[in-house]
């Protein structure tokens, strides 16, 4: 799942894309009291005073985030896999640019061809399962992997209201491959999010491509990912969003995973903001359904 939030994301998960995803928050300041009370539309200041997803062009900041994942599914398997994703992830910003490392602590109870590979979210594998072993989902448990990202926020001469992000991630294989918590192996991942301000209504889209690690225990290929959603404002300090997610399948001759993701985001204060979301699988190589919360602090 993720990102989402950035799916995540974040949240991009999206707009987590969390992130994630892995995206897909954006969070306003209050309006001054002495301001009317009619609905405005958002102009690129206000947009670029929120906590991440659009571009940021504050000198620096900071901005920690924890929350908890839960997702569960049969794929196509009789025995329920459900996972526990508890992320963490630092943050900082500086001019055009965005550097983060995240990670998090995985619980899962999944036939041994599950491995939930990406940021908590699960991988279909091409390993032999014994009848014996379709209904058998052994409990692990561990650190997930580390993940190394730069992002790139374009500024756009032509429009104030176009935005486009950059960003290049690099997994660190810290996770226990011979518990199923990864593959062992360093990944590669580039994607570019795109997003157009209308007023209180912003579509987004993400292009990214993921190069895999090879290794003995899977096969394993590189893989395309895309997603398409909108968010819109209901005030200044809360949106909410949509969008469909595909994952070109890692495991070669396997179904791709597309699922539908969903958001609520709230600014509190000028630190602490909120995140909600869901997220439902549309086939039998994803999770039947997720839910999941992240906490932000800005420093």
């Amino acid at each position: 799942m993720v990102a989402m939030l950035t799916k995540k994301t974040a949240i991009f998960k999206t707009f987590v894309a969390f992130s994630l995803l892995p995206a897909s928050a954006f969070a306003q300041d209050i309006a001054d009291d002495t301001e009317d009370t009619q609905v405005r539309s958002y102009d690129r200041k206000t947009i670029e005073d929120d906590y991440t997803s659009v571009p940021v062009y504050k000198d620096r900041q900071v901005t920690f985030t924890t929350g908890y994942d839960y997702s569960s599914g049969k794929f196509n398997l009789p025995a329920n896999t459900n996972i526990s994703y508890i992320p963490y992830s630092l943050q900082y910003e500086t001019g055009q640019w965005e550097f983060k490392i995240n990670s998090g602590y995985i619980t899962f109870a999944a036939p041994k061809n599950v491995v939930p590979v990406i940021e908590g979210a699960p991988l279909v594998t091409d390993v032999d399962l014994s009848p014996t072993d379709r209904y058998r989902n052994p409990r692990k448990d561990g650190f997930g992997d580390v993940y190394l990202s730069a992002k790139y926020s374009i500024e756009n001469p032509y429009s104030n209201d176009f935005y486009i992000d950059l960003t290049g991630r690099i997994k660190i294989p810290t996770a226990n491959e011979y518990k199923g918590l990864g593959t062992g192996k360093v990944d590669y991942i580039v994607k570019a999010d795109f997003a157009y301000l209308m007023g209180n209504f912003m579509p987004f889209a993400t292009l990214g491509y993921r190069f895999v690690g090879k290794t003995h225990l899977y096969d394993l290929q590189d893989s395309f990912f895309a997603s398409i959603g909108a968010s819109y404002y209901l005030t200044y300090d809360t949106s909410i969003g949509v969008s469909y997610e595909y994952r070109e399948s890692a495991t070669p001759g396997f179904n791709s995973p597309k699922e539908i993701f969903a958001y609520t985001d709230v600014q509190i204060n000028d630190h602490w903001g909120l995140n909600l979301y869901g997220v439902v699988g549309l086939n039998n190589v994803t999770t039947d359904y997720g839910l999941g919360t992240q906490i932000r602090y800005k420093f």
